[in-house]
């Protein structure tokens, strides 16, 4: 009996040391503030008289910080690279395509829906999954995304996840 306990305390020991963040079944709230600088950027001009005027297409990339929400899956994103493909209409829409990854090389996707606003842009963040600890996480929140000059951005995030 005795090699079996230990085989069992030494399984646990593992489990805790290995299995990292992202535990099945965990929840959180993220929460982060980000600076961007444009990296790209071009305009389509539509055809005289049409109403939206233009489309437009972009890249940014930044670091995100971590600013809220306790578990290690949320810290993992401190400082973390990140890049936003983005489109955007004359009339007042966008979406785009946000990929966060860590230090470790994990990267977590995400999708946003904007309305563009005087300053930038505000909408909603989609949680489409990820590698490593972000396997499979789901979720979704609010962005307000801000242009500081023609070059630098800041871009507050929040978003509740839960991993499967």
């Amino acid at each position: 009996m005795r090699p079996f306990r230990i085989g069992l305390g030494l399984a646990s020991i593992f489990l805790v040391v290995f299995a990292g963040p992202g535990s099945a079944g965990e929840r959180g709230k993220f929460v982060g503030h980000a600076v961007l600088n444009n990296t790209k950027f071009s305009e389509v001009k539509a055809m005289e008289g049409h109403p939206m005027k233009s489309a437009m297409a972009g890249e940014l990339d930044g670091l995100v910080f971590h600013s809220g929400g306790g578990s290690a899956i949320d810290r993992l994103l401190d400082r973390s690279h990140y890049h936003v493909a983005w489109v955007a209409d004359g009339g007042g829409s966008g979406y785009c395509l946000k990929t966060f990854t860590t230090k470790e090389g994990h990267k977590l996707f995400a999708r946003c829906d904007s309305k563009i606003t005087s300053t930038g842009g505000t909408g909603v963040i989609t949680l489409l999954g990820g590698t490593g600890p972000f396997s499979g996480i789901k979720g979704k929140g609010k962005f307000n995304f801000v242009g500081v000059t023609s070059v630098v951005n800041w871009d507050d995030i929040e978003w509740e996840w839960e991993t499967p």
